[in-house]
């Protein structure tokens, strides 16, 4: 009460407020900043696609379905952050058209203390996202195995960043679900893909040898190389990787060589071109999976197999505050004691206290 007060004196003190509204601050800082960056990089993007268009090919993509039964797979997490500790939950889920057959196996939780620094959450579950979705895609695919196309929401091609920041029980989970899901595709002639929506890689300018020191992206030049319903050739993210890092440690224990190609599904100005990765035994159907995606992509560029299966296993925060309530109302029925479900600072908002 004595420091707000004195705070109120001070401010009557005062002739002028040096920044009056901090909104209208952050307003022009983000206007000069972001507006400047654009400028100066529109030349050398420029400069970079038309590189790019004398280094790689350029097809069109003709919307075609020649597949039936074809397979979204995504999965999704939340960490909800309390006083005491935090939790996870993942799971993962498969969509398949035309039926509308929805497969998933058990979710999983993880609980970590705070001072559980060597492994950061997050992190974690970046990790068992992934494996989970690459382990639900395979038991789909035993108890569906008329499936013709699955289209993984996600890549096929990894970084070095999976490679490092991880424990090794972790790590092998993810490679084992990707190689056994992998091999079950090719011994049983169902194609596979990997949808990277928002890719941020810059693998084919790596690729071409068409580094800049803006660290510009693959997609940033691809905007302007690539028109509705034209995709690049084909190429290796794990050479690509080579060539940037001098190494690619988790794509060199990953069973299958991984192509990809960009390719753009929509008009839109606002919607940029996906990365599809495919392992070589589909590479002899690329046109078919681009075709069929290309047509499929009804909103926002990415084929409605991918867009089910995302819709279907979102975990909003909005459901999280749902559940949050019913725990409250339930230790409140048992207990009574409320201190261990404090969300975190600044958490209370959105899960609705």
């Amino acid at each position: 009460m004595v420091l707000a007060v004195k705070e109120e004196n001070r401010l009557q003190t005062l002739d002028h407020v040096p920044f009056p509204n901090f909104s209208l601050t952050l307003r022009n800082l983000l206007l000069h900043e972001i507006a400047e960056d654009v400028l100066n990089e529109t030349p050398i993007i420029n400069q970079l696609a038309a590189q790019l268009k004398d280094e790689i090919r350029i097809f069109p993509i003709r919307k075609k379905e020649v597949f039936i039964n074809v397979a979204g797979v995504d999965a999704g997490s939340q960490i909800i952050p309390l006083a005491s500790r935090q939790y996870a939950i993942i799971g993962a889920l498969v969509y398949r058209l035309p039926n509308c057959e929805r497969f998933f196996l058990s979710p999983e939780s993880i609980v970590q203390n705070y001072n559980e620094s060597k492994n950061m959450l997050s992190t974690v579950v970046n990790l068992r996202r992934e494996a989970k979705l690459f382990e639900t895609a395979y038991q789909f695919l035993e108890n569906y195995p008329d499936t013709e196309l699955v289209l993984v929401d996600g890549p096929l091609a990894f970084s070095n960043w999976w490679w490092n920041g991880c424990e090794d029980g972790e790590r092998r989970r993810l490679v084992d679900s990707i190689n056994q899901l992998l091999f079950h595709c090719r011994d049983n002639d169902i194609l596979l893909a990997g949808i990277v929506k928002r890719p941020s890689a810059r693998y084919l300018l790596h690729y071409l040898g068409l580094v800049n020191e803006m660290g510009l992206n693959d997609v940033s030049v691809l905007h302007k190389v690539l028109s509705s319903g034209e995709r690049t050739d084909i190429f290796s993210p794990q050479t690509a990787l080579r060539i940037a890092a001098k190494n690619s440690y988790f794509m060199d224990v990953i069973d299958c060589p991984i192509y990809s190609f960009y390719a753009r599904m929509s008009p839109e100005w606002n919607v940029p071109p996906i990365r599809i990765d495919l392992p070589v035994y589909s590479l002899g159907y690329i046109d078919d999976i681009a075709g069929y995606c290309y047509s499929t992509s009804l909103w926002q560029g990415i084929p409605l197999p991918i867009v089910r299966a995302d819709e279907e296993v979102k975990v909003s925060r909005k459901f999280i505050a749902d559940v949050y309530s019913e725990i409250l109302a339930r230790v409140g029925r048992e207990g009574g004691e409320f201190s261990q479900l404090v969300p975190y600072w600044g958490e209370g908002g959105w899960m609705g206290v």
